[in-house]
């Protein structure tokens, strides 16, 4: 390397270490850096990393916070849903009150289905 002009500069990479013999040839002044997208890759990784292994922790955690912030659940009364009116729902409600009357009656189901 005596003969060779002295290069130096900011060389931004990726840290896979293939690149490192190539950088040292090319530029061996210059600075590595490591570009935008695999820092947050890598911060990315190693956050996910440690939420998994202390997952316990966090859950714990976050059930605690959860238990001492929420409210009680809110009463609300709803209406009472109604069916529209139609024919077909008018035929079924018939049918229930047959069935039941019949069942009052002492009538098996067995019985009742096959009338």
């Amino acid at each position: 390397m005596a003969g060779r002009p002295s290069r130096r500069g900011i060389i931004c990479r990726d840290r896979a270490s293939a690149y490192t013999k190539a950088v040292r040839e090319a530029a061996p002044n210059g600075v590595e850096v490591a570009d935008r997208w695999h820092l947050l890759q890598n911060l990315s990784a190693a956050v996910e990393k440690t939420c998994h292994q202390h997952r316990n922790c966090l859950r714990k955690q976050a059930e605690h916070e959860t238990e001492a912030t929420a409210p009680g659940p809110v009463s609300m009364e709803l209406p009472v849903p109604e069916l529209p009116r139609a024919q077909i729902i008018e035929r079924t409600r018939h049918r229930f009150e047959d069935v039941h009357r019949l069942v009052e009656k002492g009538w098996t189901t067995s019985t009742i289905a096959r009338v």
